[in-house]
């Protein structure tokens, strides 16, 4: 899945409080080049008769080595008079005409469309899927977008644990520790084309009085407790948190993207 400019920048929003609505319905589109990050470059398919197809996904499940979501029904186009192409990409959108992408894939291979031949994407043919080191509870909300669950806005806050929190880690404790709250700037986009949030200002965790335990994961939650997590982040190596030590970063440090 290449998620495009509108939906990374949406969701990234949401660590800035803002709800990010879902579209009421999404839309299939076929295009003949690549729309790129914008949703707006590439050549999309218009011959008389072609339309956008509503398309609705699966809930989300295990896939590829991260999660995601599949059509669940065939999907059928107009019937071509004349030859239209090769097809070299699909999108998802939230419009049947103009609106926003939300994702675009490459086909595996490239669909010929010829004239009299229907273009067809079976069940299961669009696959979109995230990795990388958001956590699970938060691709699924970003995959429900795709399904009309809308993604409302969260406050978000730094957790140390040791051990991952969705395979059995405990976060640390012990006298005076608690999550600390931090802010991110507005999703910028970068030169590779990913849209990024980095923490807008240094901060630090209370100096521990007595021992923490050792470090593992950097983990962002959407609540000072309780909430769910949004990015775990394994340490190159554990930190023991002893007393005295007081965990701190500087503003920049902390860099979330949606893959």
């Amino acid at each position: 899945m290449y998620a495009c400019d509108y939906l990374e920048k949406g969701v990234l929003n949401t660590l800035l409080g803002v709800t990010f609505p879902a579209p009421s319905k999404c839309y299939l589109a076929l295009y003949l080049s690549d729309p790129g990050e914008s949703g707006t470059a590439g050549t999309e398919v218009s011959y008389p008769g072609y339309q956008r197809m509503e398309i609705q996904f699966s809930p989300p499940a295990d896939v590829s080595g991260g999660l995601g979501i599949q059509n669940l029904t065939d999907i059928t186009f107009p019937t071509p008079a004349a030859a239209v192409g090769t097809v070299t990409y699909i999108g998802v959108l939230d419009s049947p005409a103009g609106g926003n992408m939300l994702a675009r894939n490459e086909l595996v291979e490239p669909l010929s469309i010829g004239a009299e031949e229907p273009p067809v994407l079976l069940a299961g043919d669009v696959l979109l899927y995230l990795s990388g080191d958001s956590s699970r509870a938060w691709k699924t909300r970003v995959l429900n977008l795709f399904r009309g669950q809308s993604f409302q806005g969260v406050t978000p806050h730094y957790a140390l644990w040791n051990g991952s929190p969705e395979a059995g880690g405990a976060e640390l404790s012990g006298e005076n520790y608690q999550r600390i709250p931090i802010t991110f700037s507005s999703p910028e986009e970068q030169s590779s084309g990913q849209v990024l949030v980095r923490n807008s200002a240094p901060a630090s965790f209370p100096r521990p009085t007595t021992n923490w335990g050792t470090l593992t994961h950097d983990v962002i939650y959407t609540a000072a407790s309780s909430g769910e997590p949004v990015w775990i982040k394994v340490r190159p190596e554990p930190k023991a948190i002893k007393r005295g030590y007081m965990p701190r970063f500087v503003e920049g440090a902390v860099v979330l993207g949606l893959n």
